[in-house]
């Protein structure tokens, strides 16, 4: 009998997360993956805004940072601990981001009985531009209240520089959604051409060749082989061409899935230029070909100096 009524208390509590996560912000929570923050947490919810004050709510009790160095990019970053009695949901936010993230607790902790356990995994962004990120971290209770602000240290490794210019596209649905990005000279990168740069005819390309153009990080979902990233990056780590840039979602592949909705970012130097977001249905995989002329749906232009 313990057990079960322990294991209804938890899902009490989780049921009161969202209302508590609601209670603390101004506004809804906001749909996409938070693009254009430095940090994504993985299954959390978007807030807007910062942190707020203390409330005098509970406290978070422990945290467990197993990997302090960390690679831009990086998305199996992981970060653990306790909150205190009465607390709810953790509030996660990076120095410097405008908005943050709330998540929800893991379980109990069995061996401290009354507080409850956190576990999150962390994607570090290619666009970071200092090489230490703090990591602001807060607990709140059913009500809302907020309690005081723990922080964790990272440090960013040299071995990948911040990007120039960064071009990201997320998505909410298990499909083949492929970001495609068109220079001003017209070459596009994307599933098919994943480095704008070319090496001349006879010429060996040096090892850090893929460094030296535009180019795309990963090939989410490809052909329906899904792995669940939902995520599609194409990055300067140079100073990119001037002139007009455009940015195409192509749905390549509906994986039997009927709608997808689907945001983009465009970050120069760490700030963030634009932001658009849209919606993809299974009949889109048809209107919007991937082709020399247009390579799927446009979704914004920008432009370089």
């Amino acid at each position: 009998m313990k057990g079960v009524a322990r294991s209804l208390l938890l899902l009490l509590l989780l049921l009161l997360v969202a209302a508590g996560a609601l209670a603390c912000a101004e506004e809804p929570p906001l749909f996409g993956p938070g693009l254009h923050l430095q940090i994504q947490v993985e299954g959390a919810g978007l807030v807007r805004g910062e942190l707020g004050p203390d409330a005098g709510g509970p406290a978070v009790s422990q945290v467990l940072r197993p990997q302090p160095e960390v690679t831009r990019g990086e998305g199996t970053v992981a970060l653990s601990g306790r909150l205190a009695p009465g607390g709810v949901a953790l509030h996660v936010q990076a120095e410097g981001d405008p908005d943050h993230w709330i998540a929800q607790p893991a379980g109990y902790d069995f061996v401290v009985s009354d507080e409850l356990l956190w576990d999150v995994e962390l994607a570090f962004s290619h666009a970071i531009q200092t090489d230490e990120l703090t990591l602001r971290l807060q607990a709140a209770d059913a009500e809302g209240r907020l309690g005081p602000v723990e922080t964790v240290d990272f440090t960013l490794l040299p071995d990948l520089p911040p990007a120039q210019l960064y071009v990201s596209l997320g998505w909410d649905a298990p499909v083949d959604l492929d970001l495609h990005v068109e220079l001003p000279d017209g070459t596009i990168v994307g599933a098919k051409n994943y480095n704008s740069l070319e090496v001349p005819a006879g010429q060996v390309p040096p090892p850090d060749v893929w460094m030296e153009g535009g180019f795309l990080d990963f090939d989410s979902n490809q052909h329906c082989a899904l792995d669940m990233r939902n995520r599609e990056n194409v990055m300067w780590l140079v100073d990119p061409p001037p002139g007009t840039y455009r940015v195409y979602a192509h749905l390549f592949g509906t994986c039997e899935q009927h709608v997808v909705n689907f945001a983009v970012a465009v970050l120069r130097d760490g700030e963030l230029v634009l932001e658009r977001g849209g919606t993809q249905y299974e009949y889109d995989a048809a209107v919007h070909p991937s082709s020399g002329e247009a390579p799927g749906l446009l979704v914004a232009q920008f432009e370089v100096e």
